[in-house]
This record gives structure tokens, sequence and C-alpha cells, in this order.
């Protein structure tokens, strides 16, 4: 090959890439978000226009049995009920122009409507009476001790605490908004720097128990693990901000969540996460969790559903690739939605994934092999990409199919990040380290009661009053939703 037809090749790589990667960027711009398959190799569904006019087939003679058809039963219409345990207000409308003391009832039509008031602020008085004995003066005055509370010298409850905690943490509402809130029900001399005050006093009574949770989790046989990131206001320049992250570390077996902050996306802060950790990991393909496994007695697993998001961004460039692969991670995925819908146990899962996932993924592991050694595949093309990480981290890919407790990707720790993207278009960042940090423990402690379908503020309000009169040791783990009984546990249940 002489040299310029070398540079002619080169050239129309680089165009190639050039394109490809163009395209990307247009569809991160303007495309849909969602990564979605659907594959046009459907057998049960027609065409809207077909291509070719077909000649008909003879008809077959078929003896048709006339049969009485049955009379399609209508619906029965259902109107929505609203819990019994909201409260009830009575409004009897009696017939106007007509004396009711002389007519006998004999039934009323009842007619429930959603009604909305708006937050009730209220007074909470602790009155101590004193006492003394007239008879016996010396004796002093006998009162009752002010009971312990969150915050002594403060004029807060910790129920009010802890709406500020489910305001900020759970509808990413910012603390300026909220006090507009106290403002509007005619509390306006409350400052926004008392208000942060509280919430982050409310974080650092909660940190030993924060502690306790990530213990726990560290103890655990299998973790989901993953970071994003949040803003952060500099010391040294006013009014800049850096980049920190949150560490995020999930358990599915007992829906439980952690997050750590730290001011470094490095294999520093992801050991500072994994510290004594022993067992199975799921992570993405970020090194810092290929260096956490080298170092530390841990197993590395990947997550699928990064595999398929890079075919799905080859899909442009490189069609039939993409959808093959696109084509067999939906038949894995149909698998996983089965043994959820049928609420199979690990046992059950591991059966049914020995019998229906590990063909696929055998065979699509060899095409992986055939795709990567194949002339014509341009590995810095998205295609190139997408088949060299798949087939890189494949054991890992493939490691779920084998045991039941294992899922088949990440989705469950992404979930639980998405409230701190949320929150980062809200209150855009957090003031300082320390409060990033405070920010991480309120996260987790949240994260976890929101997964356990927990009413956030009724729970708070009792978790914050238990830190403020008791102390904090190793028992107290059952305070928390994954580890309390489960009769506390409804009591906290809308």
């Amino acid at each position: 090959m002489t040299a310029l037809e070398q540079e002619n090749k080169a050239l129309k790589e680089e165009v190639f890439l050039l394109k490809a990667e163009l395209a990307q960027l247009k569809k991160l711009i303007f495309g849909a978000k969602r990564e979605r398959f659907i594959s046009e190799a459907n057998p049960n569904q027609g065409l809207l226009f077909e291509s070719e006019v077909l000649e008909p087939e003879p008809a077959e003679v078929v003896e048709v049995v006339s049969k009485k058809k049955k009379k399609k039963t209508r619906p029965s219409f259902q109107r929505n009920t609203f819990p019994a345990s909201l409260r009830r207000d009575k409004e009897v409308i009696e017939p106007t122009g007509v004396d009711t003391s002389k007519l006998a009832k004999i039934g009323e039509d009842i007619t429930e409507l959603l009604a909305y008031v708006p937050a009730d602020l209220y007074i909470k008085q602790i009155i101590r009476p004193r006492y003394v004995n007239k008879a016996d003066e010396d004796q002093g005055v006998a009162q009752a001790n002010i009971p312990l509370r969150l915050i002594p010298k403060g004029m807060v409850d910790e129920s009010l605490v802890a709406q500020i905690i489910v305001e900020k943490i759970l509808f990413h509402t910012p603390v300026h908004r909220f006090r507009k809130k106290l403002k509007q029900a005619g509390v306006g001399f409350i400052s926004e720097n008392n208000l942060h005050n509280w919430l982050h006093t409310g974080a650092h009574s909660l940190l030993p128990l924060y502690h306790l949770l990530h213990q726990d989790l560290l103890q655990q046989p299998y973790n989901q693990v993953d970071e994003t990131r949040i803003a952060v206001l500099s010391k040294n320049k006013p009014g800049a901000t850096h980049r920190g992250y949150f560490w995020v570390l999930y358990n599915p077996a007992l829906k439980a969540v952690f997050f750590q902050y730290d001011s470094r996306r490095s294999a520093h802060a992801g050991r500072l996460l994994l510290d004594g950790y022993s067992g199975i990991l799921q992570a993405d393909g970020y090194s810092v969790y290929e260096t956490v496994q080298i170092k530390k007695d841990v197993y590395l697993i990947h997550c699928m559903a990064h595999a398929r998001r890079k075919f799905v961004e080859a899909q442009n460039t490189d069609p039939p690739r993409a959808k093959y692969f696109l084509e067999q991670a939906q038949k894995l995925y149909r698998i996983e939605r089965q043994a959820r819908e049928e609420q199979m146990d690990y046992a059950q899962r591991l059966q049914l994934r020995q019998k229906m996932a590990v063909p696929i993924l055998e065979e699509l592991g060899l095409w992986l092999k055939e795709q990567y050694t194949a002339a014509g595949l341009l590995p810095k093309s998205p295609i190139g990409k997408a088949i060299a990480y798949s087939l890189k981290r494949w054991k890992g890919l493939c490691a779920y199919a084998h045991d039941g407790q294992l899922e088949i990707d990440n989705n469950l720790v992404e979930n639980t990040i998405r409230p701190v993207a949320l929150g980062r278009k809200n209150f855009l960042f957090a003031g300082s380290d320390e409060a990033a940090q405070n920010l991480a423990c309120l996260y987790s402690i949240i994260g976890t009661c929101d997964r356990w379908g927990l009413n956030a503020h009724r729970y708070l309000t009792w978790l914050l009053r238990q830190v403020a009169t008791n102390k904090v040791t190793p028992k107290t783990i059952k305070w928390l939703p994954h580890r309390m009984d489960q009769e506390i546990l409804n009591t906290f249940r809308d």
C-alpha cells in the first residue's frame, strides 16, 4: 500500500469518527434521553403499509359451527376511596323551604371531596408548675425538669427541624423558599440563618447513627456502588465553587443506602467508602473500583445497563451490530421482568437464569469475540468502544446469572442518586465541605426511609427525639428502617 493510500485510509477513518462524534453530540442536545430499545423484528406485529402485493392463496373450505355469542359484561365502575386515616369535616345540607322536623329520615347520600389546608404551625407550650411547702419553706421549690430537646435553648421543636430536612432532601426545596412558607403562615421573624443552623444541628445529631449504617452495609455480602457530583462553595475564592462527589453504597436486600461526601473522585475516596469491606461489589466501568478490587478482598461485577448504553450510542453508526446486541440484552431483561412479576426468591431466580439467561450470555460472549477481531472494525468508533467495553468486563457482566441474590444492573443504586440530581437544580450547591457531608448524612437517612415507604416527617420527628433523649449505641441500629421491628415500622407508614 502506497503512502498516499495509507493517508487516504487514515483520513476516511478520521472523517467517520468525527461524524460519529457529531451525531452523538446532536443526540445529547436534541435527542430523546431514554435508552429503551424497540426491536423491529416482531413477528406478532404486522406492517401498516405492505411493501409488496401478494397473490391471495386459495381459501380453504371450513365448516362453520354457529355458536350463540356470549353477551359481554361491562366491567363494574369502582370509584376511588380516600384513606380512612384522613380527617373528615362534615357539612350537612338540609333541603331548603322544607320543615324536616316533621319528616322521617330514610337515608342520606355522602359525597367526599379532597380538600387542602396549608401547613398548620402551632405553639407547643411546656408548662412546669412550681410547688412549695408553706409549712416548711426550707424544703425549697419542687418543679419538674424541662425535657431534653434537640436544640436545648432554641425555640424550635423536633417536628419543625424534621420538616426542614424533609423539604430540603425529599422535596428539594431550598431553605430560603421554606422560609417564605413560614412567612406566609404568619411567622416572619425566623431568619434563613436560623433555618440553616437547625438543619445542620439535626444532621450532626444523626451522625452516630449514620456511621452505624455505614458499618452495617460493609458487613453485607453484596452491595452496589456509584458516585455523583455536587457543587460546593470554595473557602479560598468567595462565590466560586468546586466539584465534590457523593459516593453511594446501596444494599438491595436491606433496601438501605449510604452516601459519603469527598472533595475528590479518586481511588483514595473509593477506598474510604469501602474500607474493611469484603464481598461482591457491583459497579460501572469506572477504574477506581478496579483498584479497590486489587487491594481488597472484593469480587467486582459489572452493570449490564452500562454495557447496553454503549450500544445505544452506537446505533446510528453501526445499526446491524448495535441492534443484535440490544435484542439479546432485551431478552435478558425480559427474563428479569418475569422473575420480578412472579415474585421469585433467590433460588427460583437462579434456576430461571441458568435455564434461560446463560445460553443467551454464552452465545453473546462468542459474538463479541468474533466482532472484536473482525476486519474493518475501528477500535475508536462507537461500536468498537462498545464491543471492547463489554468484552473486557464480560465475566463481571455474566456473574449475576450464577447467583440469585445479584442484580443484572446497577439501576437500584442509580435510582437512589436521582434525588441528588433534582436537588442540584434547586439549591445548586452546598455551602461548604462540612455542609456537603451533612447532606450526605441526611440523604442516607431519608433515602433509606423512602425505600421502605415510610412517612418521612413522622419517622424523622421520632428519630430526632430518640437521639435527643437517648445515647446512640451499636444496639440503636434498630432505629433505622431496615433493622426496625415490623410493629414499630408500621406506625410510620401512611
